[in-house]
């Protein structure tokens, strides 16, 4: 896949095109419906297939306070974009200039691009205030000669699947349904960091994870089952999300890992955790023995869980 950074490297596409348009911020089914849509018309019509999105959330121009925080990192973003067979992703910073462009003036920009169509959403929407939508975008094709493909909202269990939802889910530990409507296990990958070692001497060590700051989604605090993929291999384990409030002495939010069936130093190294299952939410025990009691049931039923994955 080529990735193209700005409307000045047109030279990179060698013929005409499909273009699917979006913000493709969570790449979840809705997301995956409009690409698979686009791949489809390219195949059939011999088009190189272009994914038009933007490097930057467009309400960090236009309301830096509501940014969501991203259910996908940058790079994985790319890869996955590339398994889903695109050949070139525009991915541009959406700026100040560009959200005072109208949508006719878009359109314009657009045609760099040698399209023949453009594939969107039922939602969409483009140019200033978003004051372009899929009707706005139809009759623009009607007068330009290309074709405008709008798909419908794709809905899960009578729910639309949106990146708004799937954020709602994984803040209240849904992550079983978020991970339905993402179409993908919700993944977070960190740098092992030195922690405090309780859970060494708790006989449950941990790898404590540092974000990458991304501004990726940290989901709801509790003790999760997991996979973890460390450097082409996948491991099963528990982690919890939180402040350790047995001990009281955890000012930030963290993420720490029990590897199940690992031993080795992996300080520095870093580890991209799958979420796959909520098992309770974060509690504080009487105790420490009372703590490792109830890990020890955790450990259990997070293999259970897992047994088949």
């Amino acid at each position: 896949m080529k990735i193209v950074h700005s409307f000045y490297e047109p030279e990179i596409i060698s013929g005409p095109c499909v273009i699917a348009l979006g913000t493709f911020d969570g790449l979840h089914l809705g997301h995956r419906d409009v690409l698979s849509e686009a791949r489809n018309y390219a195949e059939k019509n011999n088009l190189q297939l272009l994914a038009f999105t933007f490097s930057n959330h467009p309400l960090t121009e236009i309301s830096p306070e509501s940014v969501p925080p991203k259910l996908i990192a940058s790079n994985d973003k790319e890869l996955l974009l590339d398994d889903l067979g695109i050949d070139i992703l525009v991915s541009i910073p959406f700026t100040h200039e560009f959200a005072h462009l109208l949508p006719e003036e878009f359109i314009e920009k657009l045609k760099v691009f040698p399209f023949k169509c453009l594939i969107v959403g039922e939602n969409y929407s483009y140019g200033y205030r978003g004051c372009g939508n899929t009707e706005s975008l139809k009759e623009e094709g009607r007068k330009q000669g290309f074709e405008v493909i709008v798909r419908k909202l794709v809905e899960l269990r009578g729910t639309v699947v949106s990146s708004s939802k799937i954020r709602e889910l994984l803040l209240n530990g849904n992550v079983e349904l978020a991970n339905e409507m993402l179409g993908r296990e919700y993944a977070i990958t960190g740098k092992v960091v030195g922690g405090d070692k309780r859970g060494n001497g708790l006989g449950f060590p941990t790898a404590n994870l540092q974000f990458n700051g991304e501004g990726m989604l940290v989901p709801a605090r509790g003790v999760y089952a997991v996979k973890v993929a460390l450097e082409g291999r996948e491991y099963s384990g528990m982690a919890n999300f939180g402040y350790n409030p047995t001990f009281g002495d955890i000012a930030v939010k963290r993420m720490e890992v029990n590897i199940f069936d690992f031993f080795g130093d992996i300080y520095g190294r870093h580890l991209t955790i799958k979420l796959l299952h909520f098992v309770r939410h974060e509690m504080k025990f009487a105790s420490p023995e009372e703590l490792v009691r109830q890990l020890c049931r955790d450990r259990e039923i997070v293999k259970v869980l897992l047994a088949d994955v």
